[in-house]
């Protein structure tokens, strides 16, 4: 359709006109091609509030200092405001994650875009990175919609280039087009990204940082980015830069015992839960107050031995959760060391001690394959496929994993993926000095067992035959 049809006694003088008519409409409906195929070269999942993400936020009325210095930072109250970049670093376990979800659901009015990195459940691929982020400053910027449909359309090559130039092509060159229009597209919105220690490639997440502290110098994006990740080497290395320091603030969220208060308030909440779960009556006095402090204890100042622990004394499958608390609380009879993660590896030798000897080869088996980076997003059903388990084997293998695997089950009952809770699990799997040989997920005998699986089910999809319908015949 021409520019003004119909219209009278137009006059233009320097006008600049964008054509997206290349996008479709049918019945009055226009039809987002170029942002379908940015959707489909997105992870989802790795949305803040995605259905898969299972990173809870902070239990109420905890980590409180924290949530109101990075709140604070992204609408403006602080005097280093001009610090466009924040970095809350902090070891595995604290509970980082868990200040990122509390922050984004804050800060809502004000969220341009979140980015939940997942090494374990295999949402960690750098060069869906930028096409997240842009999908959602799609669905909340009708101009920048428009825009990035026609750039998409116009060139889907785009979405296979490197993430600097996907960075210019999606963000900072569809921006700085539109703010020469004078429409102005999330001014001082904040973007959240959370575990860039866990996207895949070293190289991949301090680019990360280089192109955003870049674009900060530059100005040539007009957001706020809030960074939460390990204090990796090469992380702090590339916020160590002269061009860092000058734009970003830094924070730290460190293993403390000064949050015993909130551990146990955190505590105190999952019992109350679990009485209520097996309904235990009023009279019957459980945990008592020496096992909470003894818990806290245990916990050593770090969240994911808490939340873990819920689970795991809550498990639907397993004993009562009175023998399992004190199962729980018998490691503590066990001479800590300075290793703060010694309380938790203790914990995870623990829940796969309690696998039957008979179903442990199976669990360690599927839990090399959760480990392997090709098999990692498949379902349950093509996992079952590759590893010639029934859906009986399967259930048997993850019966007792409720704790360290978030395992859900469609509406007739057939299992979905499974999704690790915490990368700190799969480390100490990965690690044969923590989790001893006989739970080395990494052994040379599970991974050949794994890679013989793959390569016999490749070999039984080739010899696979089907009619002109579409159904198998042998």
């Amino acid at each position: 359709m021409p520019f003004f049809e119909k219209s009278n006694d137009v006059k233009v003088k320097n006008g600049a006109f964008v054509d997206v008519s290349i996008r479709n409409e049918t019945h009055g409906e226009r039809q987002y091609r170029g942002i379908d195929k940015l959707s489909s070269a997105s992870i989802p999942q790795a949305l803040h509030d995605s259905s898969e993400n299972n990173k809870p936020a902070c239990f109420e009325g905890t980590r409180e200092e924290h949530i109101r210095n990075i709140t604070g930072w992204g609408l403006g109250d602080w005097k280093a405001r001009q610090a466009r970049v924040l970095w809350l670093e902090g070891p595995a376990g604290v509970g980082k994650s868990a200040v990122a979800q509390s922050c984004a659901q804050r800060i809502r009015g004000r969220l341009g875009a979140t980015f939940f990195f997942s090494r374990t459940n295999g949402w960690n691929d750098p060069k869906a990175f930028v096409p997240t982020i842009a999908c959602q400053l799609a669905t909340k910027y009708p101009p920048y919609c428009d825009h990035i449909d026609a750039i998409v359309l116009r060139n889907p090559l785009v979405l296979e280039k490197s993430v600097e130039a996907q960075f210019h092509d999606l963000l900072v060159q569809p921006l700085r087009e539109l703010k020469g229009m004078g429409i102005g597209v999330g001014e001082d919105a904040i973007i959240i990204i959370d575990g860039l220690d866990e996207c895949d490639g070293v190289d991949a997440q301090r680019t990360i940082i280089q192109i955003i502290i870049a674009s900060v110098h530059e100005q040539s994006t007009p957001f706020l980015w809030a960074f939460f990740s390990r204090p990796e080497p090469h992380i702090k290395a590339a916020f160590s830069s002269k061009q860092a320091t000058d734009v970003y603030l830094k924070l730290n969220l460190p293993v403390s015992r000064d949050v015993d208060g909130d551990i146990e308030a955190y505590l105190r909440d999952g019992f109350r839960v679990i009485r209520a779960k097996y309904d235990f009556p009023a009279v019957f006095i459980w945990p008592s107050e020496e096992e909470i402090r003894q818990l806290v204890d245990q916990s050593a100042g770090l969240f994911i031995y808490t939340a873990s622990a819920i689970r795991y004394m809550e498990n639907p499958g397993a004993s009562e959760p009175t023998a399992r608390l004190r199962s729980l609380l018998e490691l503590g009879n066990t001479k800590t060391s300075d290793n703060p993660l010694a309380n938790l590896d203790r914990f995870y030798t623990l829940i796969l001690e309690q696998v039957p000897e008979g179903t442990l080869p199976n669990t360690l088996l599927l839990l090399s394959a959760l480990n392997t980076l090709a098999l990692r997003r498949l379902s349950a059903q093509n996992l079952c496929t590759i590893l010639e388990f029934s859906l009986a084997t399967f259930c048997s293998a993850v019966v007792n994993l409720h704790s360290v695997l978030n395992l859900t089950t469609s509406d007739n009952g057939v299992p979905r993926r499974p999704l690790f809770y915490h990368a700190s699990f799969t480390d100490f799997l990965r690690n044969k000095a923590r989790s001893t040989p006989r739970f080395f997920v990494d052994s040379d005998d599970l991974r050949n067992q794994v890679d013989f699986r793959c390569a016999d089910a490749l070999r039984r999809l080739s010899h696979t035959t089907y009619d002109n319908k579409g159904t198998r015949l042998y």
